[in-house]
């Protein structure tokens, strides 16, 4: 019984010291100003207020360019992106296997922007482009030593989102719904938060 105690115990504080480290601090979530950024940030910044205590702050942009530009700027900690977009910036050709992309961008943007990618939210939209791929979180590689746990927390939405939920999600945002409520209802039925 006294084992069992001491565990819990060490469990108690392991996980109350790792979310703590997150706690009483800013991140910056970018997004392209779309239905789809919209619902997604609104997505993130609730479950990482929710898990962490964290304060999150969204901002919407106008472009891919001024987006990666204020991540290459540290103003922006974290975004949203597709592998079909992200494969584009690479200069590299369209690829038909979201799960091939996927791989592929997740490594160079490792590599070449300092970037890290998460789990993808699970739906293959087209998201305006030509192609089926994935969209998932991206954040800075700098921003986890002071936010441990982010990735953990974050990849809780990994394959979470079918192209069903969606288009379900999408059309309730654009039907006049606030992204946010849209968000939080997600996230609630699927006991996130």
């Amino acid at each position: 019984m006294k084992k069992v105690a001491v565990v819990i115990s060490l469990l108690v504080v392991f996980f109350g010291v790792q979310s703590d480290a997150c706690v009483g601090k800013l991140l910056h979530i970018g997004v392209l100003n779309s239905s789809e950024g919209k619902v997604l940030s609104e997505m993130l910044a609730s479950l990482i207020t929710e898990r962490t205590g964290t304060t999150v702050s969204v901002v919407y942009y106008k472009s891919t360019q001024e987006l990666y530009d204020a991540m290459q700027g540290k103003q922006v900690d974290i975004a949203i992106e597709n592998t079909a977009r992200a494969m584009k910036l690479l200069n590299q050709p369209a690829e038909t296997d979201p799960k091939k992309a996927y791989e592929f961008v997740k490594a160079a943007y490792e590599k070449e922007k300092g970037m890290i990618w998460l789990k993808p939210f699970g739906f293959t939209g087209n998201s305006g482009t030509t192609s089926r791929s994935y969209t998932a979180t991206i954040l800075r590689v700098d921003i986890l030593n002071n936010f441990p746990v982010l990735p953990r927390v974050i990849n809780k939405l990994g394959g979470m989102i079918d192209d069903e939920s969606y288009a379900r999600l999408i059309k309730s945002a654009e039907g006049g719904e606030k992204p946010k409520t849209v968000a939080r209802d997600f996230l609630k039925s699927k006991k996130l938060i």
